[in-house]
């Protein structure tokens, strides 16, 4: 695929269908991702996949958590603040406002996608070592960034989402994820369900402005 086609399908998909993806594809993937930079070279992710049976089972976990409502415990709000600035948080209130209208108030929908985990096929779960300078949670979005490029480019669709990490003891309890090592994020992988609602292209945020990100010093 040209990189202007993988770039300009980097969208999220909120629905996946059932079609699995290969074992062997996803290896590969993970194995190009090395690739990406890091800095000194200390290459600290790593990344653990759940499929099959494993996640089905975790999947289930996590709604018994949802349903109990029980309070998200996230790695890195252990090692992250909390406390947005100011410019972050007027772009998230912005679209947080306008929400049921951006929505059409449909918003169950997407409350149901990500309850069920957008019906991904696969959830590649990244990490980096507990003792971790604030370096490595740049790289490990480097690595994130790779991965879901080379995942579209290979015909497949993704889903970055903070909430398949949001219950930590759940996540390790399948993953084997050791103690040592914090779940910063996760990224759902599989084929994209185009006949479903919630992936329809006109729930696709806008960007900010160019002129609003762009500053050129001369």
């Amino acid at each position: 695929m040209e990189f202007n086609d993988v770039y300009n399908n980097e969208r999220v998909t909120r629905k996946f269908t059932n079609r699995k993806v290969n074992e062997n594809l996803l290896a590969k993937i993970i194995e190009r991702a090395k690739q990406s930079p890091s800095l000194l070279n200390s290459q600290p992710w790593k990344a653990y996949v759940l499929t099959g049976e494993a996640l089905k089972k975790f999947k289930k976990d996590v709604r018994e958590q949802l349903d109990a409502n029980v309070e998200p415990n996230e790695d890195f709000t252990t090692m992250l603040s909390l406390n947005w600035d100011l410019y972050p948080s007027q772009n998230m209130a912005t679209v947080g406002a306008s929400q049921p209208y951006f929505f059409n108030n449909k918003m169950e929908l997407f409350t149901e996608a990500n309850n069920t985990m957008f019906n991904a096929q696969d959830i590649v779960f990244l990490t980096i070592p507990k003792a971790s300078p604030i370096w490595s949670v740049f790289d490990l979005g480097i690595f994130a960034q790779s991965i879901m490029l080379l995942a579209i480019d290979a015909g497949l669709a993704i889903m970055p989402a903070h909430s398949m990490v949001s219950y930590p003891k759940v996540v390790r309890k399948y993953t084997k994820i050791p103690d040592e090592e914090l779940v910063g994020m996760a990224i759902g992988l599989g084929y994209r369900d185009n006949a479903a609602e919630v992936n329809d292209s006109k729930y696709i945020p806008n960007r900010l402005p160019t002129e609003e990100v762009y500053k050129l010093v001369k």
